[in-house]
């Protein structure tokens, strides 16, 4: 059995296959105390995924099927994933959010490339970890991190979260909480699970109220990265 802290969850884990072996790595540490969890990846919910999709490789559904199963135990701790992609700039984390191939990669591809002297780096390309700690908000790199495995075993404090949209001109403004929710639940994971849920609902509504959300209308000139940096920064 390995041990791995996962936004400072430890998580006791053997994986089969090198996909989750290898996006694991970064987190492996040292068993120390009491595990939190062991999530084991042979249990009949994975042997019923598999009989589902015919059409996958058992690498990958172990990869999901861990992913779920760490979402589920996210959720007990105060946390969640949001579908986004997460960069760091002087030392604070902005996360952008967007339906698949609208281009939230590319827009935090700018900020890596405008904001290299404020030490720029994605902390996480696709499901970063959420997660309210001491009465505020971090972000945290996860093991699941999209196409090009790009991911941080840090923690960072969550400055704010956008909504990315395509358009010819750039434009970004404040949602207000019910402005936002929507917008959150879309881009996360909605539990058929009643207590799961709620503890959702929970989270949802404390991130509303104290991170900061926003509407980017955007295209993919560097003044977008601009514009956005300082209006999430007045």
């Amino acid at each position: 059995m390995n041990f791995y802290s996962i936004a400072d969850i430890i998580i006791g884990l053997e994986p089969k296959f090198p996909l989750l072996r290898e996006r694991c790595r970064p987190y492996l540490c040292k068993k120390s105390g009491v595990t939190d969890y062991v999530l084991p990846t042979d249990q009949c919910g994975f042997a019923s995924l598999v009989s589902k999709h015919p059409e996958a490789t058992e690498e990958l559904l172990e990869y999901l099927h861990v992913g779920t199963m760490f979402y589920s135990v996210l959720l007990k701790h105060q946390g969640l994933m949001l579908h986004s992609s997460a960069v760091v700039v002087d030392g604070e984390c902005y996360a952008f959010s967007a339906d698949k191939g609208v281009g939230k990669s590319t827009h935090t591809a700018l900020w890596l490339r405008e904001f290299a002297d404020h030490g720029a780096y994605i902390l996480n390309d696709d499901k970063p970890a959420l997660k309210l700690e001491n009465g505020s908000f971090f972000a945290w790199g996860t093991p699941f991190n999209g196409v090009h495995n790009i991911s941080v075993n840090k923690r960072v404090p969550l400055k704010a979260i956008a909504f990315v949209e395509r358009s010819e001109t750039n434009s970004i403004e404040r949602l207000a909480p019910m402005q936002a929710i929507p917008r959150l639940f879309k881009q996360t994971v909605r539990p058929a699970d009643e207590t799961l849920m709620n503890l959702l609902l929970d989270i949802v509504q404390q991130l509303v109220q104290q991170v900061p959300l926003y509407l980017l209308r955007c295209n993919m000139e560097p003044d977008a990265a601009h514009i956005a940096y300082e209006r999430m920064n007045q």
